[in-house]
């Protein structure tokens, strides 16, 4: 059989399988999704929609007007466009629909991901079955699995694999088509997910630090070396009592009559961790070689990747230089214990919480450390796949003929536990890399840790068929019926099916939106609010923007990635909206000061002349009686419709307030402390 015939084959059955791991979804690819559609899954859905509307109406697709859309119009640079699935469903939409295109694409992703590790372990380890059971192993694994139920940007995991491949065949060859290739991969890393650009630059710095540099265990010296190790332990020692005294006497000690107080064992744990660190290194005592020899290919090879990397990415990096030379850059600030939570050490080795038939309680483990822990903190590694790492090394006397296939994922891994490790949901507050790397410009961007666990399931999943080739060496008379039973019993664990789905349809009020010709109106839907990816002013539910795929109006408010901090203000400049963001607000329910109704009422009729507000939707089950009492006293809503949890309103400005309101001075602005809307409630992004 010939390579390509082989290489056909490959993608076919992970077609096949991509279909079978997604039933009953198949049957209802026009109805349903995997996801949500009031979660991320809508906003992903919506990412095809305005990427197609914008371009149908000759505009820049990196920019919309239909969110947010009493501001100029906003940047989708650091939002999760997912540019490369909006230009795969651009052309099916049409004949499809949106959401049939939408699974469509999410099946392919998971094939060519599938597909392109397949290419990337054979390059490794030159068999094909184990090559193919890698390709499983990765594409099919818990951790993409559990995050196609949210962040479908993760399900395009395949430039990750392609840029590994393209290393691992362009080492030590400097050609210009490698460089080409490799700066390519990195901006189609990107155009798929913001995370996988800085997850590829990390990939390239680990690939060429493994290179240039050799750490092996030094000559000891004994003498100095016995009173350092002496020291060192005595210092953990005395560190880990102190620790002990804090966690038992609930943060006071008290040494020699002197009191010491400590909130939380952030800092003392800190100082442990270095100590052991340093106790560690005094034993182990590395040696450290610089390899490297400079040749003149380097420097070229570089230039020409990054190049060509940002050439591609040209319109991307233009408006995002824009961003950083008007100081808007859109995202919270970094502090020492504010950072999204990592995967907990045991989700690594936890049974595949997507299985519907052994899976129910570790998912709802999960579920209990967040609200959305299922999608973002499902870190389980395939079982098959670690038992034959451990037998091959333990029986086979296997190894990696390179040692940077077991420090790349053991390294990723450490970064996936995020700034704290946190072991069967308790925080021990022992800091991990991502403490410190955090702060690390472009590799800050990756603001959520847990997600690094996507580079450990592809590292294993290499593992995974070095080992099964060394295994079938070691006992090659076995090889095909080892290869058979592990085939099944590895599907039978990664099969998630059935699947849960979710109805993808909107109600009617929408509908009789979308029957409105009209195209420059607007529609405002309560609770009202903007939301990030870290933060909300008053209560937007992002499902109001997959609702807009149906009528295609502009809403007021609106859902991106990274909304800037100008962006939120100039909403709230708008008394009318300020007024709605703190009655919409979650928890106790907030009333308006007298201040912010009169300036409200004051500039209502101007508010809906100048936004040309058409129309009101209320969401039944959220909107607060408060809330809709008020807002049909200031708009004086009209009920058109009602059903299936919603109610349509029109608005009616009143003539002679709005001839009087442009005769009026303008109002002054709305003061910071008056501003309740303002208040940011965190969430996780």
């Amino acid at each position: 059989m010939t390579s390509r015939l082989v290489l056909l084959l490959w993608f076919g059955l992970f077609c096949g399988l991509a279909v079978a791991f997604s039933w009953p979804l198949p049957l209802h690819l026009a109805t349903h999704l995997t996801g949500a559609p009031s979660g991320d899954t809508g906003v992903y859905v919506w990412n095809l929609w305005v990427f197609r509307h914008e371009v149908l109406h000759q505009q820049m697709p990196l920019q919309t007007g239909t969110v947010l859309s009493l501001s100029p119009r906003v940047d989708l640079t650091l939002h999760n466009y997912t540019l490369f699935m909006d230009i795969l469903a651009y052309p099916l939409i049409g004949p499809l629909g949106l959401v049939r295109a939408f699974n469509v694409v999410y099946l392919a992703m998971m094939a060519l991901t599938a597909w392109c590790t397949a290419r990337l372990a054979w390059a490794l380890c030159g068999r094909h079955w184990e090559s193919w059971l890698a390709g499983v192993a990765f594409a099919f694994s818990p951790v993409l699995m559990a995050r196609s139920t949210a962040h479908f940007s993760l399900v395009a995991a395949a430039p990750l694999s392609v840029l590994l491949l393209i290393m691992v065949k362009a080492e030590g060859k400097g050609r210009a088509r490698d460089a080409v290739a490799a700066g390519a991969t990195l901006a189609w890393a990107a155009f798929c997910d913001i995370y996988y650009a800085v997850y590829g630059v990390l990939l390239i710095g680990a690939w060429i630090l493994a290179s240039v540099v050799s750490i092996s265990r030094a000559d000891r010296l004994e003498g100095s070396s016995a009173f350092a190790r002496r020291v060192t332990r005595g210092l953990v020692i005395v560190a880990a009592t102190f620790v002990a005294a804090i966690a038992l006497q609930g943060g006071l000690v008290q040494v020699a009559g002197l009191r010491i107080s400590m909130r939380s064992l952030y800092t003392p744990m800190l100082v442990l961790t270095l100590l052991v660190v340093l106790h560690a290194l005094v034993v182990w005592t590395p040696k450290i070689e610089w390899r490297y020899r400079f040749a003149p290919w380097h420097a070229w090879f570089a230039a020409v990747m990054v190049v060509t990397a940002a050439t591609l990415l040209s319109p991307v990096l233009m408006t995002y230089g824009q961003r950083l030379l008007q100081g808007r850059m859109a995202g919270p600030a970094i502090y020492w214990r504010s950072s999204p939570p990592g995967v907990d050490l045991l989700a690594f080795v936890m049974p595949n919480p997507t299985s519907p038939w052994f899976g129910g309680p570790f998912k709802a483990w999960i579920e209990a450390q967040r609200v959305d822990g299922f999608a973002e903190l499902t870190g389980a590694l395939p079982l098959v796949a670690l038992a034959v790492i451990g037998v091959a090394w333990v029986w086979a006397g296997w190894r990696p003929a390179r040692r940077r296939w077991l420090w790349m994922p053991a390294v990723f891994a450490m970064l996936a536990l995020g700034p704290f490790v946190h072991v069967a949901g308790i925080n021990t507050h022992i800091p991990g890399p991502w403490a410190l790397l955090r702060y690390v410009p472009i590799v800050g961007l990756a603001r959520s840790p847990s997600r690094f666990v996507v580079l450990v399931a592809l590292g294993v999943a290499l593992l995974f068929a070095m080992a099964l080739v060394a295994i079938g060496q070691r006992w090659p008379h076995r090889r095909r019926l080892v290869l058979g039973v592990l085939t099944a019993v590895l599907l039978v664990e990664l099969a998630p099916v059935p699947r849960t789905l979710y109805d993808a349809r909107t109600p009617q009020v929408f509908h009789r939106i979308a029957a409105d010709p009209r195209e420059d109106v607007r529609v405002l839907s309560l609770p009202f609010g903007v939301r990030d990816g870290t933060s909300s002013l008053g209560d937007f539910n992002p499902l109001t923007q997959y609702q807009q795929t149906t009528h295609g109006k502009r809403l007021v408010g609106g859902y991106l990635s990274r909304v800037t901090r100008e962006q939120k203000q100039s909403m709230l400049r708008f008394p009318v909206l300020d007024s709605l963001m703190t009655l919409s607000a979650p928890g106790p329910a907030t009333a308006l000061t007298e201040h912010q109704r009169r300036r409200a009422f004051a500039s209502r009729d101007r508010f809906m002349l100048a936004a040309n507000l058409a129309y009101v939707v209320t969401d039944d089950r959220r909107t607060s009686p408060a809330l809709r009492a008020y807002a049909i006293e200031l708009f004086r809503l009209e009920a058109l419709e009602s059903g299936e949890g919603y109610t349509l309103y029109a608005p009616h400005p009143d003539a002679d307030a709005i001839q009087q309101a442009f005769m009026a001075p303008p109002l002054t602005p709305l003061p910071e402390s008056s501003s309740r809307g303002g208040q940011a409630a965190r969430r996780a992004p």
